[in-house]
């Protein structure tokens, strides 16, 4: 029969590498306004969102020592400040105008820029370290740019195209005259950026929406699309009139109506 000691020098090994006391936690959120982004606080990751700011906060007191905000990039490994009662926070040039320290709760307030991208977090003290927090940052979507032809003959075929120019969408869906557009056996959708509607008629005329969206932000832009038969199509025409000769002071242009007559001029 085993020791006491000894079973007790084997107990973390028999009990796994989860037995441990795990790292304190940080929880981070995004501060309002931020296009559509979850406020709500999370543990371990967040999507946030460029040009918008995060909380970071962390359930560790203050010690004696030095305290740390620390970032990781890849391998690259840096100080976001550093922190000694009664100096000032010291800020890395690379979050300078854009991190907030709260001496009291030790929290950081970070504007996010691109670069931000897939970045990892922690606090860092004499007594313990954090466990790292990942952070992702998506760009907000732009409105949408549908192109396509306006003015369309009825019984031909036309397609409208959307596309995003800044900000990476997860999701494309249409709409016409503000409700969910099905696709049938005349509307047809490719990878839902691409509407095609076959054997045109007069009832597709309206106004088609493009909706897109991502984890951080939603957009749409609406198009009128006219549907016209070709007898009904009205060209403009002009009309000149030459004068050979004399210069004639007065010129007056009518219309004579179909049903008129001579006394009714």
């Amino acid at each position: 029969m085993f020791p006491v000691p000894f079973l007790l020098l084997l107990l973390p090994l028999l009990l796994g590498p989860g037995s441990a006391a795990a790292a304190p936690a940080v929880t981070a959120r995004t501060l309002a306004p931020c296009f559509s982004a979850d406020l709500r606080p999370a543990v371990g990751s967040l999507v946030s969102a460029v040009g918008c700011s995060v909380l970071l906060t962390a359930p560790v007191q203050r010690g004696s020592g030095t305290v740390l905000w620390e970032y990781r990039v890849g391998s690259e490994e840096g100080v976001i400040l550093s922190y000694a009662f009664p100096q000032p926070p010291s800020v890395s040039p690379l979050y300078e105008h854009r991190a907030t320290f709260n001496e009291s709760t030790l929290s950081l307030q970070v504007l996010l820029q691109q670069g931000d991208d897939g970045s990892f977090y922690r606090l860092r003290t004499q007594e313990e370290t954090t466990a790292w927090f990942h952070l992702h940052v998506l760009e907000p979507l732009s409105p949408p740019r549908i192109e396509g032809s306006s003015l369309v003959k009825a019984g031909g075929n036309t397609k409208l195209v959307c596309h995003v120019l800044d900000g990476k969408a997860d999701a494309f869906w249409w709409k016409k005259n503000g409700e969910p557009l099905p696709e049938s056996d005349r509307i047809q959708l490719v990878r839902n950026t691409t509407l095609y509607i076959l054997r045109v008629s007069i009832s597709d005329s309206g106004y088609y929406t493009c909706a897109v969206r991502n984890a951080v932000s939603h957009n749409e832009t609406s198009f009128l699309l006219k549907v016209h038969h070709s007898a009904n199509v009205v060209l403009p025409v002009v009309l000149a009139c030459v004068i050979i000769g004399m210069l004639a002071g007065v010129f007056v242009w009518w219309q004579r109506k179909e049903d008129s007559c001579d006394s009714c001029w």
